[in-house]
């Protein structure tokens, strides 16, 4: 990766010959649920190798666990060979895994450059934010993450502030970067963009994971597959070996129809409607121009769209 000069190089990463990490029996157990029940999962370099369920399979459980948010009750975990017991995600961090949650983990009021720095801060010492802002930008080219290094976390959208998660690992040249549904969130340009991310990721080297309960994304960006269901494994599937209709039927256990019929709806009167509505954002741009909207009787209205910048 460019930009890593100075930058203390303490990932591991993994051997070409084997995988990056394999969890080996995970059993996670609360009260009253067993969310895991001796599941096998592992990673190889080069490669994006998906989790796929439904909510509530125990995708990001399992996950929490490699990232050292919890506490397995039974199983092994090697990474580059070598057991491990990973306690937390610092100790997680040092051997070269990172997580993107669902909820992000930024301090709002601080900058990107801050927000990086205040996360690699036990891992490099006596570095300036200027370099720190200039291996930003210089990342964030390489990986098509193109971010303001002194742009403040709370004035960004959420798309953006995914690519700030993102960039924090690859600052810090993860060598395994999971990513808890993180389309969740984003407008279907975002999504490509994310997915361009992910190619180079995996071009230079590392491991990717991919949590979703997305087919059609699961199958555009995988190379493999691990269906959960209800915390343990229904399989593990290459590219080529599946189809929408058999990945659907491993997560819910039976065939699942994609298409279904609706009759046309009888709207009646109008019960709400609005005109013309403008609405400035924080920093004085046009973030709602001229908006007109009705909602009837009897009908079920779509807004879309989330997340985007107004200028």
């Amino acid at each position: 990766m460019k930009g890593t000069s100075g930058l203390l190089l303490f990932f591991q990463g993994g051997s070409k010959m084997g995988p990056l990490f394999v969890m080996k029996n995970i059993v996670k157990r609360f009260p009253g649920v067993l969310a895991l029940d001796k599941v096998n999962f592992d990673l190889f370099e080069g490669e994006v190798h998906a989790l796929l369920g439904e909510n509530g399979a125990g995708k990001t459980t399992l996950m929490n666990i490699l990232y050292g948010l919890y506490r397995m009750d039974e199983g092994e975990i090697f990474y580059s060979g070598k057991k491990v017991k990973i306690h937390s995600p610092a100790q997680a961090l040092s051997l070269g895994i990172g997580m993107v949650q669902q909820h992000f983990t930024l301090a709002l009021s601080f900058t990107v450059a801050e927000n990086i720095m205040l996360s690699t801060k036990r891992f490099e010492k006596d570095i300036s934010e200027r370099e720190v802002i200039e291996r930003i930008r210089e990342t964030s080219e390489e990986y098509e993450l193109r971010i303001d290094p002194n742009a403040r976390i709370w004035q960004m959208p959420v798309g953006e502030k995914q690519r700030v998660e993102i960039l924090k690992l690859l600052y810090m040249n993860a060598k395994v970067v999971i990513l808890d549904e993180p389309t969740a969130v984003l407008t279907p340009q975002e999504t490509k963009a994310l997915f361009r991310a992910i190619r180079l990721m995996i071009k230079n080297g590392a491991g990717v994971i991919f949590i979703s309960h997305k087919l059609r994304e699961v199958m555009e960006i995988s190379d493999r597959v691990t269906v959960l269901k209800s915390g343990r494994v229904v399989g593990t599937l290459r590219r080529g070996e599946y189809d929408e209709k058999k990945l659907a039927r491993m997560m819910v256990g039976r065939n699942v129809m994609f298409q279904i019929k609706k009759k046309p709806a009888n709207p009646g009167r109008v019960v709400l409607k609005i005109e013309g509505v403008k609405v400035l954002n924080d920093k004085g741009y046009m973030a709602l121009n001229g908006i007109d909207l009705e909602v009837r009787e009897g009908e079920i209205l779509g807004v879309a769209g989330n997340g985007q910048r107004e200028y």
